[in-house]
């Protein structure tokens, strides 16, 4: 069968995948079909074009364990590879056992698993490409599911034709016009009953919400939600690129994070990007970061900071600083954030220590250690103490720039469990002492210095503090 003999949906599936450049002329690929209506016609338009396009394919299949029928499935498929003369791979994925550990929903559950498995499949393979069955009705769902749990325009933007080794040939065929195909072609497939189910969000949105909203509101809705979904897309294509452009430039490695400009020359679509780019880049991922995240972000204010799902963003001089959400032990409050008397003493219990603070109408001797003394009319506003935040970080008396506290308590050799015992005195610009090392140089006496702020702290006597902290 040459191209001008193709029934009228192959042809224009074929025309897609070159207008997407889906994959290249004698690709290989992995055709992922469950039995259902969709993935059966998938292969079927895949196997007409095979000749013309010098495609290589193979079947490949995956049982959930979710349905007593999920065995005949396998075996229909296999049996349709078989008719096709193509190889078969068959795997099964316990997502019963993964929903019970994880406590993931089955949904999300099944998806990780198949995708993991169709990988597998594809390298034994040698296959470059998985194809898969999404059709125009699934971006439909798609969109309106993500509308209704939130999204920004990457999510408006649905299911992408072509992401890495993944590809929707039929993202632009509706469901009925499969139907069609299959009656025309007089294909069988198998019917999972799982998909009348409303106890799935995406079944619930395909069976009544999406009917609903045609019937009552919008009889053409798939159809716009389709297109918005590739409007969206074409922009976030030049977007992206921009952005991707944009953070490679501003972008600053740490030693265990991303630092970026605050700057906000930017406009806040590009800003909002570049802070998504460095969050999936400490994290691995931006699962859970929505647009309250990103506000919060955009609202920090400076010498704070805000804990997201795996990441936290600290607000310094200039710069935003994403870094590693910290651990268990390293969010023991010893001692939470709280003013302190001006002058006055201040105990936090659980960390075995009191400040003492003094004001002095005149120079004091300057002095180390356990005691700071420093310019009390360059410090600006009120005083504050709180235990170590990991990201804290500044610039010690005689430093040539800013330091993290991390980094002096590994220089002196406090062991990570005693750190957050170690009271910070903040006053309204930042951190001016860590207690037990120096103060900050902004703070320092001088020769105009006319009133001194002498802060001292005394340490319980127990053996791991005269050790660490009183030598």
């Amino acid at each position: 069968m040459n191209g001008s003999e193709f029934p009228p949906l192959v042809r224009r599936v074929c025309a897609y995948v070159r207008e997407e450049a889906l994959w290249e002329a004698g690709a290989s690929l992995l055709v992922a079909v469950s039995g259902g209506p969709d993935s059966v016609a998938l292969l079927d338009i895949l196997h007409a074009l095979s000749a013309e396009m010098g495609l290589t394919l193979a079947v490949a299949h995956v049982n959930h364990l979710l349905r007593p029928e999920a065995e005949e499935d396998a075996a229909f498929v296999e049996a349709l590879a078989a008719r096709y003369g193509l190889p078969y791979r068959y795997r099964r994925v316990d997502v019963p056992a993964r929903v019970a550990e994880t406590g993931e929903s089955v949904e999300e559950a099944a998806r990780e698993l198949r995708y993991a498995a169709l990988h597998e499949m594809a390298c034994e393979a040698g296959a470059k490409y998985i194809a898969t069955g999404h059709t125009a009705d699934d971006q439909a769902e798609t969109v309106l599911m993500r509308v209704l749990r939130g999204t920004g325009p990457a999510g408006l933007a649905g299911i992408p034709p072509k992401r890495d080794d993944l590809v929707r040939p039929l993202l632009r065929t509706w469901r009925s016009e499969i139907l069609d195909y299959l009656r025309e072609r007089e294909l069988s497939y198998c019917t999972d009953r799982s998909n009348y189910s409303t106890d799935f969000t995406r079944n619930r949105i395909r069976l009544e919400l999406l009917p609903f909203l045609e019937r009552e509101y919008a009889p053409h809705l798939r159809a716009r939600l389709a297109h918005l979904a590739e409007l969206e897309r074409q922009d976030e294509v030049v977007l992206s690129a921009l952005a991707d452009e944009r953070y490679a430039a501003l972008r600053r490695t740490m030693e265990d994070g991303i630092a970026l400009p605050e700057g906000p020359e930017m406009p806040r679509a590009l800003r909002w990007r570049c802070w998504r780019h460095a969050i999936a880049e400490v994290r691995g991922g931006l699962a859970d970061i929505h647009y309250e995240h990103l506000e919060a972000i955009e609202h920090l204010p400076l010498h704070q900071q805000v804990h997201l799902p795996g990441v936290r963003v600290l607000h310094e001089v200039g710069y935003l600083l994403f870094l590693p959400a910290p651990t268990e032990e390293e969010l023991v409050e010893y001692i939470p954030q709280a003013r302190l008397p001006l002058p006055g003493q201040f105990c936090p219990l659980a960390a075995d220590c009191c400040l003492l603070l003094e004001v002095f109408d005149e120079r004091m001797p300057i002095a180390s250690g356990d005691t700071a003394v420093l310019d009390a009319d360059a410090v600006q506003g009120a005083l504050t103490v709180r235990g170590w935040h990991p990201g804290d970080r500044y610039r010690p008396l005689g430093a040539p720039g800013s330091r993290k506290v991390q980094d002096i308590f590994v220089d002196a050799g406090v062991p990570r469990r005693l750190r957050a015992r170690v009271p910070l005195v903040l006053d309204e610009e930042g951190i001016i002492w860590l207690a037990g090392f120096r103060i900050a140089d902004r703070v320092k006496m001088n020769a105009s210095t006319a009133r001194t702020l002498r802060i001292s702290i005394e340490w319980e006597l127990n053996p791991w503090t005269l050790q660490h902290f009183n030598s």
